[in-house]
């Protein structure tokens, strides 16, 4: 049988829907290709843009116990199946596309090659990360071995397939190439352009709000307020921290950075040696109506538009403004570029960080406006496998706290006292008493 572009069985006039059907993702290729890591890296991309999508790890081909697994996924309201194993044959990759066309789904085969020098450095990697789990095993013969037999076996996906992207990996962008045929569709789209960066084995990145400005200690929000002196001592320590004056000989010391275009967060990097970039993606969400305003003036204003947010924050945009589901959009272009560097320095503000902490995190979108990112401490974030850990740096300079959970009444008639439970304290006019705070 030959299976069509739309993985459809001869004859069938049954078409996967374009718009809501699931799909399936078959991974193919040789061992240490870079599978895996581009597998959980397409599967981390499309959960942070709001998809439901889980790799299914298999150890050769997917079996029919995958295949139940994989139906149940989706009977769950789950839309994206990446099969993570090799699929070396053409009859094993037939198995999936008979189980595709018969349940109606979409597929999509991801073939990875890679040259002998991008080989023997995933074998290299790929031994480091398993030895710290377990050095009773000779991992690099195991995984040679493993090569050595499997290549005899395998076939190259034919167009007459399906839907193929064919990746030549590699983490020199030189040498990295992606090809596709019969690609279509959003998912799908999204996936190609995934898979045409290089996936980096080894990153770090460091995050950071900016000093704690003006208009946080007035609990104000939005606008381009300056630092207040709390913040620039909080400047005075990061970049002590970062290379910059009274660092350390074996302190960390970014290769580039990066910060919004407003002044505090430009004025929290300018004692940290390296090249910079001032990037309006990297701009506070924009509050609209609300800019400048605090949570007690937008609920003494708008009393309305505060209880819409608090109802559903992901997606309420302020009038004339933005929601954190435009952010997430708007942040998609940062995060691919973080993805093609490493030891990069990102200063920007609170809605933009969760955005970005969101991807790093696993966190689903709805969350995003919850995830706790507070002043005057350092993100520090390093690939582990195909996954991240996140260490949280607090560079102990007094800040006020600017962390509002969803309240519990979220009802348009709530009274003030309801719509303001939760907001953070905050003074009615600076402080000139904040200088005695830095020691």
């Amino acid at each position: 049988m030959v299976v069509t572009g739309a993985a459809v069985v001869p004859g069938s006039s049954v078409k996967p829907c374009p718009l809501r059907a699931p799909l399936v993702v078959t991974i193919v290729g040789l061992p240490c290709r870079g599978k895996s890591l581009a597998s959980h890296k397409v599967a981390r991309h499309l959960s942070w843009r709001g998809e439901s999508a889980k790799v299914f790890t298999v150890e050769e081909n997917a079996t029919n116990e995958t295949l139940r697994e994989i139906s149940l996924f989706f009977k769950e309201g789950n839309n994206v199946a990446i099969i993570d194993g090799m699929h070396l044959t053409r009859a094993s990759r037939q198995t999936v596309a008979t189980f595709c066309a018969d349940s109606v789904f979409h597929q999509l085969l991801i073939e990875f090659t890679c040259n002998e020098k991008c080989l023997e450095e995933n074998i290299t990697d790929t031994v480091r990360f398993y030895r710290n789990l377990d050095q009773s095993t000779d991992w690099e013969c195991r995984f040679r071995e493993g090569n050595e037999r499997h290549t005899p076996a395998f076939e190259p996906c034919a167009p007459t397939e399906g839907p193929l992207i064919t990746v030549n990996n590699s983490e020199d962008p030189m040498f990295h190439s992606v090809t596709a045929r019969g690609v279509r569709g959003s998912t799908q789209t999204a996936i190609l352009g995934v898979l045409a960066s290089p996936v980096i084995r080894q990153q770090t990145f460091y995050f950071s709000r900016h000093g704690e400005s003006e208009y946080n200690v007035l609990g104000r929000i939005g606008g381009d307020a300056d630092l207040s002196p709390r913040g620039m001592k909080y400047a005075e320590r990061l970049a002590r921290q970062l290379g910059g004056p009274g660092s350390a000989p074996d302190s960390p010391r970014p290769k580039v950075i990066w910060t919004s275009e407003l002044r505090r967060t430009i004025h929290t990097v300018q004692n940290i040696p390296g090249p910079r970039a001032a990037i309006k993606d990297l701009n506070e969400i924009n509050a609209g109506i609300c800019e400048g305003l605090t949570y007690e003036e937008i609920q003494e204003r708008f009393p309305q538009e505060f209880a819409w947010r608090d109802q559903d924050k992901f997606k309420y945009r302020y009038p004339h403004g933005e929601s954190y589901l435009d952010l997430l959009q708007r942040v998609d272009s940062v995060v691919q570029a973080l993805l093609t560097n490493t030891d990069v320095l990102v200063v920007s503000h609170q809605a933009v960080l969760r955005c970005i902490m969101a991807y790093f995190k696993g966190v689903k979108p709805d969350d995003v406006p919850y995830i706790n990112v507070p002043l005057h401490t350092l993100l520090v974030v390093r690939s582990y496998g195909y996954d991240f850990v996140v260490e949280t740096v607090p560079l102990k300079v007094e800040c006020v706290d600017t962390y509002r959970i969803q309240p519990k009444n979220c009802s348009t008639t709530r009274t003030t006292a309801d719509a303001l439970v939760t907001v953070p304290a905050h003074f009615d006019a600076p402080l000139s008493q904040q200088m005695s705070t830095i020691s």
